[in-house]
């Protein structure tokens, strides 16, 4: 029973960093798909990068963004619920929180430019918004207004 105790804690460490987070791999976008209980709406080129679109059953889509390297540039919400944003944003997430806890002034909107990473969401009950992307990622000739 102990060396269960000790395992599970080991292989779920093992797990978490497979999952498709903004910089990280294209190539765990489905564990994203897999957590949100999404279908894959739709993958297109959209010449630069490729874009993921999935939809989950309440509604909310969620679209990842993803550059010539492989590396995931950008994701954008929408719909009745806020998704994870500790899913989304990964190891980008932290920096989110502390962002927001140190400027929070209003409740309704979450919203931090810094050097690199970008997040704004927003919305209201059944209508909520956002999007996320690095600086440093985004495609030549992509603006940040593609990440929608």
């Amino acid at each position: 029973m102990k060396r269960a105790v000790l395992v599970l804690p080991a292989f779920f460490a093992i797990a978490l960093p497979g999952f498709a987070a903004l910089g990280g791999a294209e190539e765990t976008v489905a564990a994203d798909q897999a957590v949100f209980r999404a279908t894959r709406a739709a993958v297109s080129e959209q010449g630069t990068y490729r874009l993921h679109e999935m939809s989950r059953g309440d509604g909310t889509v969620v679209r990842e963004y993803v550059n010539s390297a492989g590396k995931v540039f950008g994701v954008s919400w929408r719909g009745p619920v806020i998704p994870d944003l500790s899913q989304l944003l990964g190891s980008s997430f932290a920096e989110f929180q502390n962002s927001v806890h140190s400027r929070q002034r209003n409740r309704r909107a979450a919203i931090v430019h810094n050097s690199d990473l970008v997040v704004e969401s927003t919305g209201r009950m059944r209508a909520f918004y956002g999007r996320a992307y690095l600086n440093s990622m985004l495609p030549s000739g992509v603006t940040q207004e593609t990440v929608q």
